[in-house]
């Protein structure tokens, strides 16, 4: 299956999805990530900031700025995407793609976990949006991929290029994905 057409599955079914399931679909995606031991001991998370097609973030990033984690988030730059250093009171503007950017603050090199959006999986294998973005910002960094979607997002047959950076974690509102196979996500309720 090529990329666009993965795309375009993926994006169909979560269009098909309403804001609550969205919501609560979020909120089962981030307690599970709350519970995974390499975002706990992460000093230095990089996590997207979403749109409404997107798992919603902002509950992880406030857990990790209460918890004194030096939260990083992303903010582009012509073809390039840089990891910013927030704090609670960081300002934020709207980028082009209707994504919250910080405004100000520092480059971070050095984040230990990434927090990843997708428009598609299968296994481990993400699709973007197709700027590439994400897969020039983690290529050779010493960093841990986890990707976080909605359980309709998953495609089969997902073709992959070299420069993809394939994902070390999974995490949807059903399961978690990693190297050692699949598991159910403890927080996913199915009376949703």
């Amino acid at each position: 299956m090529t990329k666009a057409e993965a795309r375009r599955i993926a994006r169909a079914n979560v269009a098909r999805m309403s804001d609550e399931q969205k919501e609560w679909a979020s909120g089962c995606i981030v307690d599970a990530l709350s519970g995974i031991t390499q975002f706990n001991c992460a000093h230095r998370p990089f996590i997207y900031l979403g749109t409404s097609s997107e798992p919603a973030t902002d509950e992880l990033v406030g857990l990790a700025l209460m918890l004194e984690r030096e939260v990083c988030v992303p903010r582009v730059s012509g073809k390039d995407m840089q990891a910013v250093m927030i704090t609670p009171y960081t300002l934020f503007k709207t980028n082009k793609w209707g994504i919250l950017e910080p405004v100000g603050g520092h480059e971070v090199e050095d984040a230990d976990v990434a927090v990843i959006p997708l428009v598609a999986f299968d296994g481990l294998n993400r699709v973007g949006h197709g700027g590439g973005y994400y897969d020039r910002y983690l290529e050779g960094k010493d960093i841990f991929k986890i990707g976080v979607a909605f359980d309709c997002q998953q495609v089969t047959g997902i073709e992959t290029e070299q420069f993809d950076v394939g994902l070390d974690m999974l995490v949807t509102e059903r399961r978690i994905i990693d190297a050692y196979g699949e598991k159910e996500n403890e927080f996913f309720c199915a009376d949703k």
